[in-house]
């Protein structure tokens, strides 16, 4: 059966579950298994920490441990340095929130080291000390940002060689800086004359399609939270039903840039209406576990199967979630949406 088929059968299918729904049939037919990730090369989870020494703590050295067996093959560790507002020019590591280079190295070594070994990615990300988003980042000084900048990344660069990392997501979601398209080659181009793994640009949802320089990296790295639920109330017929124009336009998206689509960020909070503002991490509703989950293996049932997707890095995996409650939070940590990774990536 060829795909195009495949999928007129499981949109029919659907179709028939929703009638029987409206007719008082019940939704007991509603999709249950696991999601089908058998094309997905990339089975990832970001694990994300901002503090000094939170990659070296018993909590992340378990999760660490506990990835293994979820079939998890890729960890991405989180690495954010800071700015005091969108329009500053000067870019520093902050002793409190940004982890040491020790730490990381730590958190890589553990990850190898599993059985069966994991891959490691390394995703770096540049936060407003105002709040503000880093979409938003437009410095005063381009020449003196992309200068630190790149002396900072290529730094790292150095030590994601020696470490053996894998991935290596130079940037996260710089819209403001996009125009500058000459100085994020010269970044890259740097970037590569002293690694030799993926380099990948992690680019917001609504940013992808403006980005310039696809053709200069490895993967067409996307951090999806476009909306695909307009209601508290979903089920997963219609959360696959949502990705299906997003799938299109990530397609299309695949084909003008010649590269792999990497989601670079997926996540939904365990809460009620989660699907319909993912990027929303601090809406206030109510605790819903069952939701998190159907939106994870909505996630991961609409791409899975699309050879044209590389895979996914999951957001996220609290490092170091002691005093946190993270009962609303992203992470999949103890919750349903945690048994739905276990289904579907065979752990």
């Amino acid at each position: 059966m060829t795909r195009s088929v495949a999928r007129v059968h499981l949109w029919s299918a659907a179709f028939v579950v929703i009638a029987g729904c409206m007719i008082g049939a019940g939704c007991s037919d509603l999709p249950s298994g696991p999601a089908d990730t058998s094309e997905m090369l990339v089975r990832g989870v970001t694990l994300a920490d901002w503090s000094t020494t939170g990659y070296d703590s018993p909590s992340s050295v378990a999760s660490i441990q506990r990835f293994a067996g979820m079939g998890v093959n890729l960890v991405t560790i989180l690495v954010t340095v800071y700015q005091t507002d969108v329009n500053a020019s000067e870019i520093r590591i902050d002793p409190r929130r940004t982890p040491s280079d020790i730490s990381v190295a730590n958190a890589a070594l553990r990850v190898k080291a599993q059985n069966p070994p994991m891959r490691v990615g390394l995703k770096f990300h540049i936060d407003v000390d105002d709040g503000s988003w880093r979409g938003n980042i437009a410095p005063s000084d381009p020449a003196q940002w992309f200068d630190q900048y790149e002396e900072y990344i290529v730094g790292w660069a150095r030590q994601a060689e020696g470490l053996g990392v894998e991935h290596f997501v130079v940037a996260t979601e710089l819209a403001g800086t996009l125009e500058h398209e000459s100085r994020w080659r010269d970044v890259i181009q740097e970037v590569r004359k002293v690694y030799s793994g993926a380099v990948i640009y992690a680019a917001s949802w609504d940013e992808a399609p403006k980005v310039p320089f696809w053709d200069a990296l490895d993967f067409v790295g996307v951090n999806f939270y476009a909306p695909v639920s307009n209601r508290t109330q979903t089920n997963r017929i219609d959360i696959l039903a949502a990705w299906q124009p997003w799938l299109s336009r990530l397609r299309l998206l695949h084909k003008q840039a010649g590269r792999k689509i990497l989601l670079t960020e997926v996540g939904y909070r365990s809460i009620d209406g989660a699907g319909m503002h993912p990027y929303d991490f601090d809406r206030d509703a109510a605790v819903d576990y069952e939701e998190q989950a159907d939106l994870y293996w909505g996630a991961l049932e609409a791409v899975g199967k699309s050879i044209w997707v590389e895979g996914v890095y999951l957001w996220n995996w609290l490092a170091d979630s002691e005093g946190f409650d993270a009962s609303k939070d992203y992470t999949p940590e103890g919750k349903l949406a945690e048994a739905e990774l276990v289904g579907s990536w065979g752990g």
